[in-house]
């Protein structure tokens, strides 16, 4: 028994590297070819276009990974049913269920790691590649040499605080105005002209500080220094820049709904992003469940037809990704059930099929 699950496991995991490599070297070769005229024109060194790839890798693994494991699963058991080896081995009493198991076993544990590798690989390579890209290749000022232009950042109890610049790594900012709106109304409205971290509160120069009582101005006050104990805003929320959620770890984006929240804005897309990190990656499981009743059956276990029916599946698949990512972005559905819909068609469609395979 542990025989025939090392035959199949090998020749399972043998397509999937080969498949992934021939994906890596297609996709590379065609980016390239589509960006070598501004790799020329940018003057761009040898040693940052190797790293740019080297990192870009990472995210074509996990993009193709699916694709793969749904070949390799066509070809493992369609080469199996071509030469009548399923036949032979359910004759001597084994079920199509059993031998299934390792492969099974394996697109769950490639799941789990691909979970992994997300997070700690591929989330920190793509946002050292777009690094690379922007600094290396293209010859852009580092983007955290810059000051942020134009800073609106809304927060609990109705406060929120403009900068006409803000500094990040200086923590300051400038040219500032600072109101509490509550009940569609100014209560309180400061100006200063700069404004600081210190230890654990903002710290207000030249400031002008007026309230109101149902629009009338009740109070002023001016001050040198005025220590703005009152605000919420810490400088991580000064400076939250919107990132691309591919380039946003798990924990991260759980940290980055928490402030979306406090700063009462939409997080519809980064729960969806967030959903999706562990959705995806379990797709790598759900899709062998359908590909082995396919495969299964000697009429559709060509090589060519079983590369067909990839294909078309893997495009059907990715199409409900992007569908269900687009209805949890605008609300229609929830963002967890918006990431999960691909995943629940094909492993529903996938057990039937299973059930009515001839074991």
């Amino acid at each position: 028994m542990k025989i025939i699950d090392k035959y199949i496991l090998f020749r399972f995991l043998k397509i999937i590297a080969v498949s992934l490599l021939s994906f890596i070297l297609i996709v590379v070769i065609v980016d390239v070819i589509e960006n070598v005229d501004k790799f020329i024109d940018h003057h761009a060194p040898l040693d940052a276009i190797v790293m740019y790839y080297i990192c870009y890798m990472p995210f074509i693994i996990m993009l193709a990974l699916p694709v793969a494991v749904l070949l390799s699963t066509m070809f493992t058991i369609g080469s199996m049913a071509r030469y009548h080896e399923l036949e032979i081995m359910k004759a001597t009493g084994l079920s199509l269920y059993r031998l299934s198991r390792p492969l099974l076993i394996a697109g769950f544990i490639i799941s789990l790691i691909a979970i992994v590798f997300t997070e700690f690989v591929m989330v920190p390579a793509d946002y050292q590649k777009d690094i690379i890209k922007k600094e290396q290749i293209e010859k852009r000022a580092p983007v955290d040499k810059r000051l942020i232009q134009n800073v609106i950042k809304a927060g609990r109890d109705g406060w929120i605080v403009y900068a006409r610049t803000y500094n990040e790594r200086e923590k300051s900012g400038e040219a500032i105005v600072i109101q509490q709106i509550q009940e569609n109304e100014i209560n309180i409205a400061i100006k200063a002209s700069k404004m600081v971290w210190a230890d654990s509160g903002w710290v207000l120069f030249n400031a002008a500080r007026r309230v109101f009582k149902q629009g009338d101005e009740v109070e002023f006050a001016s001050y040198d220094t005025l220590y703005a104990q009152f605000l919420p805003h810490t400088p991580e929320v000064m400076s939250y820049r919107q990132k691309n959620p591919r380039d946003t770890g798990f924990f991260e984006l759980l940290k980055l709904i928490e402030t979306k929240k406090w700063m009462k804005q939409d997080v519809a897309k980064e729960k969806v992003e967030l959903y999706f990190k562990i959705s995806f990656p379990f797709s790598n499981f759900i899709i062998i469940i359908l590909g082995i009743p396919l495969a299964a059956n000697p009429r559709r276990s060509g090589g060519s037809v079983g590369f067909g029916l990839s294909i078309i599946i893997s495009f059907i698949y990715f199409i409900l990704i992007r569908a269900g990512q687009s209805f949890g972005y605008n609300h229609t559905l929830p963002p967890l059930l918006s990431v999960t819909i691909a995943n629940i068609v094909f492993l529903v469609i996938g057990v039937i099929m299973f059930i009515k395979t001839r074991k």
